[in-house]
């Protein structure tokens, strides 16, 4: 693995005293330190804004990656590996419409999809069976603008998303496959999110505010109580995250240039190196973890072209970028 030094992040400073109107200009702080705290008492609000990620990744239980993606138009569309990790399928195209997207795989090996439509609803389908035949689409309450998923140490799926006002909600399965929670609020305002499973089975949030900054939470114990949230320095557009085979988590981001960018945990559960920058310009970024453990990072172009690229080998360098046929909103 590529090293570098440093932690690459502080700690976000607690509020304190009556707020001035001097800190009102600091959006990102504020949104982070003044938002409410606990479990809500509402759902999130319908509504529009600046949605999430158009593509998603997942990883089927006879280790095919399967990747799915949202059109300009809001159609969907998913095409899976031939054989683990081989070529892939030609695109097939759902019902939808969706505008950003997000997949994880339950704990019976049954990939399931969670999509956000243009006026804020939240929908999900699954496969009837692993690698088989899909649910038709449910309809969640509440309204969000973009979604992550990770599953927890002991098989439930967990459920992120932001909404217009860039408030952060959850939701979880009650038990592995089984049905879900209602929402909850974190404290913090956030525009996009991403969720990765540490090597000890706690889930990490990441996510980037509407003033580009990069956050990020971790469950104190597997399926326990969060974290605060603690800023990453670099200021990102999108973000995505995988674990390598290692049980290091790997982080990748957009900017606002369409730069993209790359940065690892220096130890499982541990500590991030810093950023560091690779070829190529995307807008929107996914990853998974092959079943051999090469990571496999997916991204799309201010053109809605859509790119991927690998590790050599599980934890090394990347493949040049081999574009896919097809357009996804950029």
């Amino acid at each position: 693995m590529r090293k570098r030094s440093g932690k690459g992040y502080r700690r976000i400073g607690q509020l304190v005293g009556t707020l001035r109107a001097s800190l009102v200009a600091s959006a990102a702080v504020a949104a982070l330190l003044v938002a409410g705290a606990g479990t809500a008492t509402a759902v999130p609000q319908q509504g529009v804004g600046y949605f999430g990620s158009s593509i998603a990744a997942a990883r089927n239980a006879d280790g095919r990656l399967e990747l799915f993606g949202v059109s300009s138009n809001g159609d969907v569309f998913h095409r899976r590996q031939i054989s683990p990790g081989g070529g892939y399928a030609s695109w097939e195209k759902w019902s939808g419409p969706m505008v950003a997207v997000a997949a994880e795989t339950n704990a019976d090996g049954r990939v399931e999809l969670f999509g956000v439509n243009s006026g804020g609803g939240v929908w999900h389908r699954w496969q009837r069976r692993p690698g088989g035949d899909w649910s038709d689409w449910e309809q969640f309450d509440g309204a969000l603008t973009s979604v992550a998923a990770a599953r927890n140490a002991d098989g439930r799926l967990e459920l992120f998303g932001t909404d217009r006002t860039h408030g952060v909600w959850h939701r979880w399965q009650r038990y592995p496959g089984g049905d879900w929670s209602g929402w909850e609020k974190f404290d913090g305002g956030l525009s996009q999110v991403a969720a990765e499973t540490n090597a000890d089975g706690r889930v990490e949030l990441i996510g980037v505010d509407h003033t580009e900054g990069v956050w990020h939470r971790w469950q104190r114990s597997p399926g326990g109580d969060w974290s605060g949230w603690e800023r990453f320095d670099g200021g990102l557009t999108s973000v995505a995250a995988a674990r390598n085979a290692d049980g290091r988590l790997e982080l990748f981001g957009t900017d606002r240039t369409e730069g993209v960018w790359d940065r690892w945990q220096t130890s499982p559960n541990g500590g991030f190196e810093n950023w560091v920058k690779l070829d190529g310009g995307l807008t929107q970024v996914a990853a998974e973890t092959n079943a051999d453990g090469r990571v496999e990072l997916f991204g799309v172009d201010h053109t809605g072209g859509v790119w991927h690229r690998w590790q050599w080998a599980p934890g090394g360098n990347y493949v040049a970028w081999e574009k896919f046929d097809g357009a996804l909103r950029p």
